[in-house]
């Protein structure tokens, strides 16, 4: 088989959590003996492309042995990172697809990307689409009409018109239309949660998508065996983008309103400079608080390896979160919000702690717990490890590659759509 990936953004430039799944999932099929390559937008201006088409400039590269591609347009839509419209990349697209000539594309993020995925429907070309977030069904992506709120859906733009009146309605019509278009059309949609292929489902009729859980390469974490005999000084972490929806400054709030002055909060991450500014402008000169900066896949072990608990504050839903999986494969406990596909592997009072979302006290009283009881990770580290599941990478791609054959045997008409399940 030769799959297509393709992702809005890819490394080396990003390496948030999708573009690791995409990589993971691309390695593993080529692992497998098959032809892949990986399409991605480049942010960042290609003065020196390979090559270029009309008025794209295009780089081929390789990243970490899975070939790449990305692209970059030298005038850029203004709507680049929100819109559905095709714009003038579906020539461009449909150019590039006819010389590529994969036998099934894979959609990991549509995001600048999605003239791809017409050109692909018009080639008869099957594709299948992971929705790691919900672009494909909310306008702004995160299901956040603003800074401090989460909506249940757009119920069909009827939500949207009233959460989000900024938001003309045509093209709140027009987009929803494209997006649900594209889940429809689709010859299998996955999710990495329950909760994902709930809200999916619930907007979409007719939708009904697989799960498959974010998978984890183990090899490279090490479990952190720490034993607590009480009273140890506790450190709790944070890990991953800095953005306002990843509630780091509710972490921050909760940390700061601690009366153990032993205990340490260290942010890991880096991301939109002024709300890393507003960060460090809420921390002080509160000793207890560092920040670290980015960090490589290479160094996650050794960052985990530092933490007593990690802590996922997100104030917006999230459909898995990667690194809190890293955590339970690595016996690190996690407190983690109540919002979305986070809190299905945690059993509150069990394997790590739920809190109420935004809200820096709820947050501050689980963390509180701990530092007057710090034996209580001891139990929280042997329910991880007996009773929590998390699947390794290898087990995420072998799913797909069962789902790449139904598609392309669907499409051949060996069994039909029905029978496939696709």
């Amino acid at each position: 088989m030769k799959i297509l990936y393709l992702v809005h953004q890819f490394f080396p430039e990003f390496q948030a959590g999708t573009e690791r799944f995409v990589y993971n999932t691309a390695n593993m099929t080529q692992k497998s003996g098959h032809s892949v390559r990986v399409l991605t937008y480049s942010v960042a201006n290609i003065p020196e492309p390979d090559y270029q088409i009309s008025n794209v400039h295009i780089l081929d590269y390789f990243y970490k042995g899975v070939p790449v591609t990305a692209f970059h347009y030298k005038s850029e839509p203004f709507d680049l990172n929100y819109s559905l419209r095709d714009g003038g990349g579906l020539d461009f697209a449909r150019q590039w697809l006819k010389n590529e000539a994969p036998d099934l594309i894979h959609v990991g993020h549509a995001m600048r990307v999605n003239p791809f995925i017409s050109a692909a429907a018009e080639l008869g070309i099957p594709y299948i689409v992971t929705a790691t977030d919900f672009f494909l069904i909310c306008p702004k992506v995160i299901l956040s009409p603003n800074r401090d709120t989460v909506c249940g859906g757009p119920q069909n733009g009827v939500a949207c018109r009233q959460l989000c009146p900024e938001l003309k309605p045509e093209f709140i019509d027009k987009r929803l239309a494209t997006g649900f278009g594209i889940l429809k059309n689709a010859s299998a949609v996955v999710v990495p949660s329950r909760f994902s292929a709930q809200m999916l489902a619930k907007e979409v009729e007719g939708l009904k998508p697989w799960v498959n859980n974010h998978g984890i390469r183990y090899q490279q974490l090490t479990p952190v065996r720490r034993v607590y005999q009480g009273g140890e000084r506790l450190t709790f972490g944070y890990l991953g983008n800095l953005a306002y929806h990843k509630g780091v400054h509710v972490l921050i709030e909760a940390f700061r309103g601690l009366t153990d002055v032993d205990a340490r909060l260290i942010v890991f991450g880096a991301g939109e400079a002024a709300y890393e500014k507003e960060l460090r402008r809420l921390a002080g000169e509160d000793r207890r608080i560092e920040f670290r900066g980015a960090y490589t896949a290479g160094e996650l072990s050794s960052v985990l390896e530092q933490l007593d608990v990690l802590v996922a504050p997100s104030v917006c839903y999230e459909t898995y979160s990667l690194v809190v999986h890293e955590a339970l494969v690595s016996e690190v406990p996690v407190i983690v919000s109540d919002l979305g596909g986070m809190t299905e592997k945690i059993v509150d009072g069990e394997n790590g702690f739920i809190f109420a979302p935004g809200n820096p006290d709820s947050l501050r009283q689980k963390m509180q717990i701990l530092i007057e009881d710090t034996s209580r990770l001891n139990q929280f580290k042997l329910n991880i490890r007996l009773n929590t599941f998390v699947p390794t990478v290898e087990q995420e791609a072998f799913f797909y590659l069962q789902l790449y054959r139904l598609a392309l045997e669907a499409k051949r008409g060996i069994i039909s759509a029905t029978e496939s399940g696709v």
